[in-house]
């Protein structure tokens, strides 16, 4: 019954906190997203590009997404789309917790690093396919974990399950689903050579359940020749890899100091829980691996986060374990009885309304930051269907969402030369060379932010202004 209280309460926070954290206005990829999803329910997947003007091929990476998140989007516009964000990271920190609770002794460290997690991974929260695939990753870590404890096959079927959505939700990151399995793996053929349970301080497990698991993984791939978008499932990471999108994407690139610091801190952290505890050896692989990751893209925080944060937790309580200190003696007995639910029920209250109120004059879309002003001149004054507008990269998704045809947007891997086998565009994009790039691309307007470099330069051409508000201008070259 204790366990049931401890249970429904921290359901409860995970809820408002995670109501509290996820962001109320959209970012770019939100609207390319759902433009998307509803050319695939029109017309099909041709494989071609339609929302710029350059005649591009498309690999349509996260298909399956973009229609999901169409239909979400049909039924009350943004409201509903918030509300799904909100649902998805209920359901994503619930299965991190799932998974603290089912492999910690102590509830009250698998709470604190529920909480934590919550914190830290919020800002990750947005309508992109990645929130589906942190689902997807955790809940296979946990089928995983579940089939060498107890040997049932049902999570085998799971896993190939898993796969199968992954690779059409979000082929970007399929390659990952695989790379989960090797700690397993290795441990396993580490044990059978060193014939030892343990290697300094270091758990090593031979589990023969291994053995099928890495039948799973192989049978795992098959669903990738099955996609409606061809090979991109086998293609797709090589050709990002090779393309000019590592060079000048932000989330591409390593992480700043203050990145590195954290991440630097967190190793330090890792090391000490381990010389005072225990750490499988599996865990241990996870750790370099993801640590390696994420000190070379910043992308990969994410994932980082998502998977050593828990490690983290099952390293304290083991340490507390060790010292057979009984940690939920003093906290959850006081913090869960009637006079504590009170105090949390009153904080979360708190919590939430300061929050609203905080929020309440937020938009879904930030005029601020895409033109939403101007896009209605654009389609009531110009042939917006036949124009040539040059434009930045945060807001091209805003426009196309609104039919108008673009220079570049969000989608940065479409514009690389590895996937649209013509010029460059990002390259050309972020050289920032404007004369050239008109030139070249034979622009006709351009869209232009006050807080952008584009801006700046446009100021002191002679271009004739046809549009202005308090943040956009509308140029006109021709």
């Amino acid at each position: 019954m204790k366990n049931k209280k401890v249970i429904i309460m921290s359901f409860i926070i995970i809820v408002i906190l995670c109501i509290v954290f996820s962001p109320i206005t959209f970012q770019n990829d939100t609207f390319y997203t759902i433009k998307i999803g509803k050319l695939i329910l029109d017309n099909g997947i041709d494989m071609l590009d339609h929302f710029s003007y350059h005649n591009l091929t498309y690999t349509y990476p996260h298909w399956l997404y973009d229609v999901m998140i169409y239909l979400i989007y049909s039924i009350k516009g943004y409201l509903s789309l918030y509300i799904s964000n909100i649902i998805f990271f209920i359901l994503l920190i619930s299965l991190i917790f799932y998974f603290n609770y089912k492999n910690n002794n102590s509830k009250f460290i698998s709470i604190i690093f529920t909480i934590l997690s919550i914190l830290l991974l919020s800002s990750y929260v947005a309508t992109r396919a990645q929130l589906v695939s942190y689902i997807i990753f955790i809940v296979e870590y946990i089928f995983i974990t579940n089939y060498l404890k107890n040997s049932q096959k049902r999570y085998l079927i799971g896993l190939v399950i898993l796969s199968c959505l992954l690779c059409n939700m979000h082929v970007a990151v399929w390659p990952f689903y695989f790379i989960i399995y090797l700690p397993f793996i290795v441990e396993y053929i580490i044990a059978k050579i060193v014939k030892k349970d343990k290697i300094f301080k270091i758990e090593i497990t031979k589990n023969e359940n291994v053995k099928l698991l890495i039948i799973t993984m192989f049978i795992s791939i098959i669903p990738g020749f099955f996609t409606p978008i061809g090979d991109t499932p086998f293609t797709y990471l090589l050709n990002t890899m090779q393309g000019s999108s590592q060079s000048y994407i932000e989330e591409h690139l390593p992480p700043n100091i203050l990145g590195k610091v954290s991440l630097t801190i967190f190793s330090i952290v890792i090391i000490n829980l381990i010389i005072l505890g225990k750490i499988k050896l599996h865990q241990l692989f996870l750790v370099l691996g993801l640590s390696i990751m994420a000190f070379t893209s910043t992308r990969h925080l994410s994932l980082y986060t998502i998977f050593i944060l828990p490690i983290i937790a099952n390293l304290v309580d083991n340490i507390f374990n060790k010292n057979k200190i009984n940690i939920d003696k003093y906290t959850i007995k006081y913090i869960f009885s009637k006079i504590g639910i009170i105090i949390i029920s009153i904080i979360l209250i708190v919590i939430l309304i300061l929050s609203i109120y905080i929020n309440k004059d937020k938009e879904f879309v930030n005029h601020k930051t895409y033109p939403v002003e101007a896009v209605n001149f654009i389609k009531e004054n110009l042939d917006y269907k036949n124009i040539r507008i040059f434009n930045e990269y945060n807001y091209g998704s805003y426009l196309l969402l609104n039919d108008i045809k673009v220079f570049i947007d969000s989608r940065a891997d479409l514009y690389t030369k590895e996937f649209n086998k013509k010029d460059d565009i990002l390259k050309d994009y972020m050289t920032s060379n404007y004369p050239m790039i008109f030139e070249k691309y034979k622009i006709t307007h351009v869209i232009a932010s006050k807080n952008d470099n584009l801006y700046k330069y446009t100021k002191n051409m002679n271009y004739k202004i046809i549009y202005e508000d308090n943040y956009f201008v509308i140029y006109e070259l021709i």
